[in-house]
């Protein structure tokens, strides 16, 4: 391809059409295909371009009409197919042949998804998403053709496979519904063991799938469903159920093999189990055990608690005052890393409740300094820290998936790839590049230096820790000295009193 800045190969096509600019001669927003004018009004072209060279003009300004790259219907300028349209049209082209009904119109009820498809900040990502042919597409043509009001009821009828849950391009159906206001919100990691336990269970005997879906439904997620009321239902205790539950089926299949049953086990043949299954598919089963053990389903057996992981030692203050200035004063960083990295040194937060964070959580006192809402009390952010949580609240704004959002709901301080999902994995994989520290023994560092300075009620207050572990930290820190001055005390003592003795017995000797 040859413009009139130079020869351009195929990939420095397509990011220039990707990503118009500001033409230097006419102001407007265009493709950049020609060079700047030399200062004798001459345009400067090269055979070759040079290395780093960009084109500065669009192409009427530099003689060439054809090479306006504007979409034929909004007129709009960037990349487009042979079709004519850019990619904004051509996406909004895609979700309305998928959305419209028989009726040849959009359900209303639909409308604010099709609007947050259309107007996506990266169009390029959903338009390969709503391919035809693709699950995704498959999946929303089926919603279409159910004629009936989109619920959550209706998408747990469909398959729960790989396109409901965690579609390709990062986008997810029913989170992205849910982000454009046509679900209503709802736990979606906790709602969706349901589904998942009846397909486990399919395939199980009639007696064995219902004593293994009593047991979850009872105890598993009535506790819950109970704890959901006053904390967020995560994907990591999601996960923990699912591995529960598969611990459980897991041993009754054995016993299958064992000529046995749960009635019958005997503590030396779940040893045996124990010694011949992988430890991960084995400790996990010991709450069914339990439950079943006190509804008298199986004789007094048990598996033993997981041994605990040790205990990894804190980092050096000298590491986290440098890494922490590194956070605070290295622009060179991401933004997400210096806020997160920042909250991990300096308070000890983990990431999972940093991921958390949206606006809701950030407030401001009378004289105007900025609290970060974590625990029952408001945490005073110091100003180099407040300025970090504001600029990423401001990066934040500009990165999300989709820029419609759910009414009421506030947006979230570290937005994820998901719409309306936080970051989590990402803010894990980018402190651990760019921070050459352990985080879980930077959090130890920080929550040791503040347990050494506050009282574990207030430490708990600010920080939403327990009371139990903010005592804990506080006896580690040894925040009051006292053990260790009564220690010190004894000793002494016994040391005096040995060297009292020591005379009078060499004198004997």
């Amino acid at each position: 391809m040859a413009w009139p800045a130079g020869p351009v190969c195929q990939r420095c096509y397509k990011h220039s059409r990707s990503h118009p600019g500001t033409c230097t001669n006419c102001g407007m927003t265009a493709v950049l295909v020609g060079p700047q004018p030399d200062n004798t009004g001459a345009n400067t072209t090269q055979a070759v371009p040079a290395a780093g060279w960009e084109p500065h003009r669009c192409g009427p300004c530099s003689g060439r009409p054809d090479l306006s790259y504007t979409c034929s219907r909004c007129q709009q300028p960037g990349f487009f197919h042979t079709s004519g349209l850019c990619l904004h049209c051509q996406l909004a082209d895609s979700a309305r042949a998928l959305l419209t009904d028989a009726a040849g119109q959009i359900p209303p009820q639909l409308v604010p998804f099709a609007d947050a498809l259309r107007d996506a900040r990266s169009p390029g990502g959903p338009l390969q998403w709503l391919a035809p042919g693709r699950p995704a597409a498959e999946l929303i043509a089926g919603i279409t053709a159910a004629g009936e009001p989109v619920s959550h009821d209706l998408l747990d009828t469909f398959p729960q496979t790989l396109p409901l849950h965690r579609l390709r391009l990062r986008l997810r159906l029913r989170q992205t519904l849910v982000h454009t206001g046509v679900l209503e919100p709802r736990a979606d990691y906790l709602e969706r063991l349901v589904p998942w336990l009846e397909a486990q269970l399919a395939d199980q005997p009639a007696a064995r799938a219902h004593l293994v879906r009593t047991w979850v439904h009872w105890t598993l997620l009535r506790r819950a469903r109970y704890r959901a009321r006053s904390r967020p239902f995560t994907a990591h205790a999601g996960g923990w159920l699912r591995t529960r539950v598969l611990a459980a089926v897991n041993l009754l299949n054995w016993l299958d093999t064992q000529d046995t049953t749960l009635a019958d086990l005997r503590q030396h043949q779940l040893d045996q189990w124990l010694t011949v299954t992988p430890t991960d598919a084995t400790y996990a089963a010991r709450e069914f055990l339990h439950w079943a053990t006190s509804r008298r389903l199986t004789s007094d057996v048990a598996i033993p608690k997981r041994p605990q992981r040790s205990n990894l030692d804190p980092i050096t203050d000298e590491q986290r005052w440098t890494q922490l200035r590194r956070c605070l004063h290295d622009g060179t960083l991401p933004t997400a890393v210096r806020a997160a990295g920042a909250l991990v040194l300096l308070y000890g937060l983990p990431v999972s409740r940093i991921s958390t964070l949206n606006d809701a959580h950030i407030g401001y006192r009378a004289d105007g300094t900025t609290t970060l809402h974590v625990g029952d009390q408001p945490l005073s952010l110091p100003p180099a820290v407040a300025a970090l949580i504001h600029a990423q609240r401001r990066h934040g704004a500009g990165t999300a998936t989709l820029g419609h959002t759910t009414a009421g709901q506030p947006a979230w301080l570290f937005p994820g790839g998901l719409p309306g999902r936080p970051a989590r994995d990402a803010i894990y994989r980018a402190l651990r590049h760019h921070l050459p520290v352990h985080l879980r023994r930077a959090r130890s560092a920080a929550l040791a230096t503040l347990a050494a300075d506050l009282p574990p009620a207030i430490l708990a207050d600010l920080l939403d820790l327990n009371i139990r572990t903010a005592e804990a930290w506080a006896t580690y820190a040894q925040h009051d000295w006292s053990a260790y001055l009564a220690a010190r005390t004894g000793a002494q003592a016994a040391a005096g009193g040995q060297a009292t003795r020591s005379p009078t017995a060499g004198a004997r000797q």
